[in-house]
């Protein structure tokens, strides 16, 4: 068990023991890293077509980073990574081992309760850091130097986030925008009291980290997905994002989702 937290980290603790009781994982889908079907419009898919196509060898190693309930760290041990993962709930863990040994992945598999800003691994140990929705979370500048410190030299980092932009977060954070889309603490909408989405300062803070630095947005029209409820909506919204990124690059400036890659050289 983690001792000694920031105040901060108590609060994502006693969160997360919560909402791990809400249900375990239904299962794993392995037509993400089958490679038959990619959906480089969809932000997570994308984020896991990175990391497959980076694994070279079963004696690679890769971090997930905060792993909450375990699925990708089984998504990424089954494309053969030798998985290492860390979170903060001691409950998140005990369904991420279930989960690993449900497919036969445990030996493949290390689990542990741990924070991002203090990791628990050696240095120079990963070949690949992938962590989802994680840094919005935590102090992103403790967390990118253990990161740094962990990550071997050529290896790669990988970050899944969403990120604050101005001319629409402005409007949704309006009293009629927060009673739209309510934005406070909630188990059942998974929201913490401290999240917060990466700012340009983040963003600046993470590309003076030290590690080379791009970065490909997603969510444009698509942030319509809450307001559609129509079939077959998100996945049409997510592939016109797509096209519009690259035919009128300028409006990249509003996605509301970034895939950050990191490399250390």
């Amino acid at each position: 068990m983690v001792t000694a937290l920031s105040e901060r980290q108590r609060r994502e603790l006693e969160f997360y023991q919560e909402y791990s009781k809400l249900n375990d994982p239904a299962g794993v889908s392995f037509d993400w890293i089958s490679g038959q079907d990619t959906k480089p419009w969809n932000s997570y898919r994308h984020a896991i077509d990175i990391v497959r196509q980076n694994f070279r060898s079963a004696d690679q190693r890769l971090l997930d980073f905060g792993c909450g309930k375990g699925e990708y760290s089984v998504l990424l041990s089954k494309i053969g990574y030798e998985v290492f993962a860390f979170d903060i709930s001691p409950n998140n863990i005990e369904i991420a081992k279930r989960l690993a040994s449900k497919y036969e992945l445990a030996e493949r598999t290390h689990f542990q309760v741990g924070v991002a800003e203090k990791l628990d691994y050696p240095a120079d140990y990963f070949d690949v850091i992938m962590g989802t929705d994680i840094l919005h979370h935590v102090e992103i500048s403790h967390a990118l130097s253990e990161c740094s410190r962990v990550l071997k030299k050529g290896g790669i980092a990988i970050f899944h986030e969403p990120v604050r932009v101005a001319v629409f977060d402005t409007l949704r954070e309006t009293r009629f925008g927060r009673w739209l889309v309510p934005k406070e603490v909630s188990l059942e909408r998974h929201i913490t009291e401290d999240e917060r989405k990466l700012s340009p300062n983040d963003l600046k803070l993470i590309r003076s980290s030290g590690l080379n630095f791009s970065i490909q947005p997603f969510l444009f029209l698509s942030r319509l997905e809450k307001f559609v409820r129509i079939s077959g909506a998100p996945a049409f919204l997510e592939k016109l994002d797509f096209k519009l990124f690259k035919l009128v690059p300028p409006l990249k400036r509003f996605g509301g989702v970034v895939i950050i890659m990191l490399m250390k050289e």
